[in-house]
């Protein structure tokens, strides 16, 4: 998960897109919850127009996996989801209707993170669908979900954000691909809760991805091999085994954090700790 900027992501989005769906929300302001439900749940067509947007900000790669997925579009997904969550006793739990239309609400998601789908490996239906848990330390105490604008800012989502850039520290990556808790923090229960969680809300470790990262570790170690023999034989061809790896961290390259965390596992070395430092 590569830290997205979300400020900077904005200023990227043309003027007359933010207004309209500023515009948008200011109409919405006031109504009933009827007409409140009936926009947001048809709003689409007015946050779809960003998505152009968000693609080219991240080389049109999902903001939560990194992964590029041909054949499949991607989805503006709300981070905080925008319909009406009730329990089963009709109790309100969630409903950020008036987050449905501001963009820095907003994350390009591939289907796999945004839908709900069984995980052939786990048998666990993932997906965020509507979910959106927050830890018990949130809003004074309570793990309660905000009703305002200005509660959002106290609340403290499970769920990794890829537009917090603390939050993008806590993944590391297994060498069979699986996203696992930064060493940095493997003794921190909060952050193997939010990990875990985002695994399976997120599909982080969904087999495809888990797949794609396992083959980019093989292409690590092939690298980081051919990079020994280059530097114990004094070869100039070091210089190429050091270009690409730095090409496999790169924004635009998929999984370009996961290559980052496998390759930072080799700074043993000292050729690949100059790798690491040129980052």
């Amino acid at each position: 998960m590569r830290y997205i900027d979300i400020n900077a992501f904005l200023a990227t989005v043309p003027a007359n897109k933010k207004k309209n769906l500023a515009r948008t929300y200011r109409n919405l302001k006031g109504q009933s919850e009827a007409t409140i439900r009936q926009r947001v749940s048809s709003g689409n067509k007015k946050w779809r127009p960003i998505k152009s947007d968000m693609e080219a900000f991240s080389s049109r790669k999902c903001w939560y996996t990194e992964s590029k997925n041909a054949g499949f579009p991607n989805e503006v997904e709300h981070f905080r989801p925008k319909g009406k969550i009730t329990d089963t006793n009709n109790n309100l739990l969630h409903w950020y209707w008036f987050l449905a239309f501001n963009p820095a609400n907003y994350r390009l998601s591939c289907q796999f993170s945004n839908r709900l789908n069984v995980n052939p490996a786990t048998g666990k239906t993932g997906g965020k669908g509507d979910e959106f848990p927050l830890l018990a330390s949130s809003l004074n105490g309570k793990s309660l979900h905000a009703t305002s604008i200005n509660e959002v800012k106290d609340e403290l989502p499970v769920l990794l954000d890829p537009c917090v850039e603390e939050d993008t520290k806590l993944l590391a990556f297994s060498p069979e691909g699986k996203p696992v808790v930064a060493p940095h923090a493997a003794n921190c229960p909060i952050a193997k809760k939010r990990v875990e969680e985002s695994n399976l809300l997120l599909n982080l470790d969904f087999p495809t991805f888990n797949e794609e990262r396992e083959e980019l570790y093989a292409e690590v170690v092939r690298l980081i091999t051919r990079g020994d023999r280059h530097e114990a034989n004094q070869s100039d061809a070091l210089e190429d085994v050091k270009e690409d790896l730095e090409a496999l961290m790169q924004p635009e390259k998929p999984y370009s954090k996961a290559a980052e965390s496998y390759i930072r596992g080799f700074r043993d070395r000292d050729w690949v700790d100059e790798v690491i430092q040129n980052l």
